[in-house]
Parts: structure tokens; sequence; C-alpha cells
């Protein structure tokens, strides 16, 4: 086997295949839901390295939120189904991008009727529910914001009109995922993460949870100490995407002389491999020939 295709398969093995030709073909000429090949959510989604270098800092900020943590911790198998949970994370972010505009909206109403089913209480008393628009708002901002800024940072600057565009791209998905209002420019982001950032928060099941993503956990997912560290570096590579005083309250943070000499670095060079084994998701390549389609002309 190639060095190409070992990669692959090793992508492919955490985060799966993602080309269903029932969520990614058909509907001749249907752009979607995120505005089809034209599109910024096309081009900056549909590049894996990307992605992949935001999927750490997109979770831990989304868990920021004591009230989403309390969820995920409480009612989620991630525990013991982490490659699922892993899969059908990207695959959220892939099918309401590249799906048809039906499968785009199947799954977000599948995760939907989930989410309505997740309720409880915090560990400070508070109640929540997965349903809660302001959640749901947090959730949704915090996977485009990271992605941007990945794609930013590891394939090509983007100006502040392509930032406002992808973001407003984006937002459908937001609202019918159930938020009320989502940032759509990078004025509203950056005044969105101020409002929010009184909110967010670590407890046990923070700490816990990020562990856990390290492999700090008792197990059959527990790494070897070397392993550990690798991935603790991995996490906070993927966090230097985000402010610096998220990096501070979850233990992320390294001096910048780190970041510039290694973080960044090793970040780059994954992106570029990832980049050179996996140039296109099947579902970007399937969604592409999809909206080629000429509609059949009605007799």
């Amino acid at each position: 086997m190639d060095l190409k295709q070992k990669i692959r398969d090793e992508i492919e093995a955490v985060g799966g295949r993602h080309d269903e030709a029932a969520i990614y073909s058909g509907a001749p000429g249907d752009p979607g839901l995120a505005g089809g090949p034209g599109s910024l959510s096309w081009e900056i989604n549909g590049d894996f390295a990307a992605v992949s270098a935001a999927g750490m800092a997109a979770i831990i900020m989304e868990v920021l939120h004591p009230s989403v943590m309390a969820g995920v911790y409480q009612q989620s198998s991630y525990e013991t189904e982490p490659l699922l949970r892993a899969q059908n994370t990207l695959g959220y972010v892939l099918r309401t991008t590249f799906g048809t505009t039906e499968a785009a909206t199947s799954v977000i109403e599948r995760v939907r009727k989930v989410h309505s089913h997740i309720h409880g209480i915090r560990p400070d008393g508070v109640e929540y529910r997965a349903l809660d628009p302001e959640l749901i708002a947090w959730v949704h901002t915090c996977i485009p914001w990271a992605i941007m800024e990945a794609f930013h940072r590891y394939r090509r600057p983007l100006t502040t009109a392509e930032r406002d565009r992808y973001l407003a791209e984006q937002a459908p998905i937001g609202r019918m995922g159930g938020a009320e209002w989502v940032p759509e420019s990078m004025a509203e982001l950056e005044a969105y993460v101020e409002r929010m950032r009184p909110l967010m928060g670590v407890n046990e099941q923070t700490r816990s949870f990020i562990g856990f993503l390290a492999g700090d956990s008792q197990g059959e997912f527990r790494a070897s100490p070397r392993k550990q560290l690798e991935n603790r570096l991995g996490l906070a590579a993927s966090m230097t995407l985000m402010p610096k005083w998220a990096r501070h309250l979850t233990g992320t943070y390294l001096p910048s002389t780190a970041q510039r000499l290694y973080l960044e670095p090793t970040a780059r060079l994954q992106a570029r491999v990832i980049r050179w084994a996996y140039p296109e998701l099947p579902c970007r390549a399937l969604a592409v020939e999809r909206a080629a389609m000429s509609v059949p002309a009605v007799a």
C-alpha cells in the first residue's frame, strides 16, 4: 500500500468516508442549503484539512458553555463510542453543506428530534435543555467560526467580505436547527462572542471531557503517556484558532514561542499532508456532479 492510500485509510477510519449517494447525489441542479458550487461554504467546508484542524477547537468551544457540557457529559455516548460521535459530528457539517436540500433538512430534523429528549440539571443546579435556542446558536456558531479560521490560516487568507459571506451562507443551517438568531458577519460574530464570554466556564465535567479528548481516561481509550502528550499538543494547536481567553480557560494555552516554533508549523505540515492525500472529499465531488446536472425538461 502506498503512503497516500495509507493516510486516506487512516482518515476514513476515524472520520468515515461520507460518500452516500442517497445524501449527496440525485436531485439534478440542487445546490443544497449552503449555496452550491460557487459558495464560500463549498470551498471552505470542502477543504478537509481545514475542517480537521478546526475540529477539536470547535468541540471545546461548544462545551465551554456549561449547559452544553452538561448535556454532552450526562447524555452523550462520547466515552463509549468516540469514533461514532466523531463521524456523526463531521457528517452533520458535510451533510448540511453538500447534501441535497432534502437530505440536509432531514439530518437537521433528526438532530432536533434527538435533542428534544436531552434536558437536565447542571452541577451548579441550573436547568438546561438541548433545544434552548441560545445553546443551539452557540453550538452552531462555534463550528463555522473554527473552520473559517483554520481555512484562513492553513489554506488562503480570507477577506472580511468573504468571511461575512461564509457566515451568512451558514446561518440558515443554524436557524433551521432551532436558533432564533446567529451571527451573519464578522462584526456580529465578534460582538456575539464577547456577549457570550461571561457565560463560559470550566468545571469538573469540562476537565474530564478535555482529558478524555487527550486520552487521559480509564478503560480501553486510555492512551500511553507519550500519546497523551501528542494529543494535548494537538488540542493546543487547534485551540490557537480561538481567542487567548479561551485557551487560558481550557488549559490549552502555550507561550507564543511554542506556538510559533512548534504548534503552527506542525499544524501547517499536517494540513499539507491531509490535502495531498485527500485533495477532495467524496461528498463534495458527488455534490458538484449533482449541482452541474441539468434539470429534465417538463414534457
